[in-house]
């Protein structure tokens, strides 16, 4: 009988091994699995290799942040209204913002990294219900706190045509980057109208990250149309956000700190630097980057945990347009980290990327998605093969 029992725990243990092996396997195929043919075209192609879209094919990004790149950002209803929207489109909320659209920008690249045309159209589609409801002076009448919300969504439109036009299929989709680029330049228009400004940069001045967002949409939209008013007015907002640095790298947001925030201005600063590397404001942009990655890493572990002790805006009570608790975006953290990686060649900034991606998006007991709680192995009995199945099923 003891013979019996002991050989039935052997196969358990020896069962568990395997899947925990199989997991194991699991987390280096998710962090470098193989590229797409898409990914090593671009790649190889020397004029390439300095675009915003080359940087965008590094294996970090690629692998993790847009492994499925149908499904980034769901929910989007059948006709493009994204999260907090679909309420509003099904009378659950009062208000709707043209910020939610913005989504749409990773699926349209992520589609075009990874070679999916579903992905693609999808946030064709978004944009559509996004210009569906622009008024003809730029603005999108309605929506909810307007300039801070028309900032996210020009910017988004206008990153996703330069990259497009970096693309190997920019002819395919040539008509839709006509026809989006007056649209988006209207929309950027009206955010430089002096009474539309000035309320705006009010309403902005807390959060030191919207210098960055704001420059980001006019600066890249400046880029794709030609109009050098906006770019000029985008390095005013970069000054501002500048100046706002502090001497150990932080970047002032609504009164404190805060590790997702202060990303969130790292990653649109980043845009700046790829898309005018030679404004006289871009090196002062790499020092203030570099300065604020290292203030990042001061609050990320060695096992990759990003901190949110001290925040004011994210893991506290603050909510998302669609009513969620706001958390630490570690997606939005290790993009900045992968980002500049490949934008300066540093392999010090990709391996925390590299660490950050191992804690959050990896199969492994640190991962809220995909726990697998391996210290209860020392009580297995009924429960035997159901927690190997379900160790099984965790691995993605």
């Amino acid at each position: 009988m003891n013979l019996m029992y002991a050989t039935k725990n052997i196969k358990v243990l020896l069962a568990i091994s395997f899947a925990i092996l199989l997991s194991c396997t699991a987390i280096a195929r998710t962090i470098t699995p193989g590229t797409t043919v898409e990914v090593e075209r671009i790649a190889k192609d020397k004029k390439a290799q300095k675009t915003d879209l080359n940087y965008e094919s590094t294996p970090l990004i690629v692998n993790v942040l847009y492994r499925y790149p149908s499904s980034l950002y769901n929910p989007v209803s059948p006709d493009g209204a994204s999260n907090a929207n679909i309420k509003w489109e099904q009378c659950k909320a009062d208000r709707w913002f043209i910020e939610e659209q913005r989504y749409a920008e990773e699926r349209i690249i992520a589609g075009l990294l990874k070679n999916d045309s579903q992905a693609i159209q999808s946030g064709f589609k978004m944009f559509d219900w996004g210009f569906a409801r622009q008024s003809s002076d730029g603005s999108f009448k309605g929506t909810g706190d307007p300039f801070h919300s028309t900032s996210f969504f020009v910017q988004a439109v206008a990153r996703t045509l330069l990259v497009l036009q970096q693309s190997p299929q920019a002819s395919k989709y040539a008509y839709r980057i006509a026809r989006y680029k007056p649209l988006v330049r209207r929309a950027a228009r009206w955010m430089i109208l002096p009474s539309v400004w000035k309320k705006g940069i009010e309403r902005n001045e807390p959060y030191a990250h919207r210098r960055y967002l704001v420059a980001a949409a006019l600066g890249l939209t400046g880029k794709l149309t030609g109009d050098r008013q906006l770019i000029d007015r985008a390095r005013q907002s970069i000054k501002d956000g500048l100046s706002l640095q502090s001497l150990d790298g932080g970047n002032p947001e609504k009164g404190g700190y805060d590790t997702s925030y202060q990303m969130v201005g790292v990653v649109y600063a980043q845009r700046w630097v790829t898309y005018f590397p030679d404004d006289l404001l871009t090196p002062k942009v790499k020092a203030m980057i570099n300065k604020a990655l290292a203030w990042e890493q001061a609050r990320i572990s060695n096992a990759g945990e990003i901190s949110s002790r001290g925040n004011t805006r994210t893991g506290g009570e603050e909510k998302s347009r669609a009513g969620r608790t706001k958390d630490v975006s570690s997606r939005i953290v290790l993009r900045g980290f992968a980002y500049w990686g490949a934008v300066t060649g540093d392999s010090k900034w990709s391996a925390i990327a590299r660490k950050i991606a191992n804690y959050y998006h990896s199969p492994h007991p640190h991962s809220d998605r995909t726990k697998l709680h391996f210290n209860s192995l020392v009580s297995i009995r009924i429960c035997n093969k159901r927690y190997v199945r379900q160790a099984y099923r965790s691995r993605i």
